[in-house]
């Protein structure tokens, strides 16, 4: 009598197994198969939409590059005359510009710039740094 309640026990946790680790194995396959939508390029970058806001949130906020700050100066009034006479913007190697290697992985502002302000820098960069 004693043999036949293990095997009733064991049956009870058989009927949960199968249906528990097909549940995971769907689980996991769902994953596997899965792509990170893309997100839109970034083209046309302007500066007076796109970077200005950038700067006064991310880099003058805190009066860091402001007037009387650490340069560059990255005011609205200032910074694209900071950045282009200040040897920040290199348009003929955009990846190598100051102001790009400063915000990009491993560089000392890093952290105060997500990864799309940081293409956004560099598209800018790449489109001519014009003052637009």
């Amino acid at each position: 009598m004693k043999m036949n309640l293990n095997i009733i026990k064991t049956e009870k946790r058989a009927r949960w197994v199968l249906p528990f680790f097909t549940i995971i194995l769907m689980w996991i396959s769902s994953c596997a198969n899965y792509e990170r939508p893309l997100e839109e390029p970034i083209v046309d970058v302007s500066f007076s939409e796109d970077m200005i806001p950038y700067f006064e949130t991310s880099c003058a906020y805190s009066g860091c590059h402001n007037t009387g700050g650490i340069p560059p100066d990255l005011t609205e009034e200032s910074a694209y005359t900071s950045l282009t006479n200040g040897g920040y913007i290199d348009t003929d190697n955009p990846e190598q510009s100051l102001l790009y290697t400063k915000i990009a992985e491993g560089g000392s502002m890093e952290r105060y710039s997500t990864p799309r302000d940081t293409q956004m820098v560099l598209q800018w960069i790449i489109e001519g740094a014009e003052n637009n």
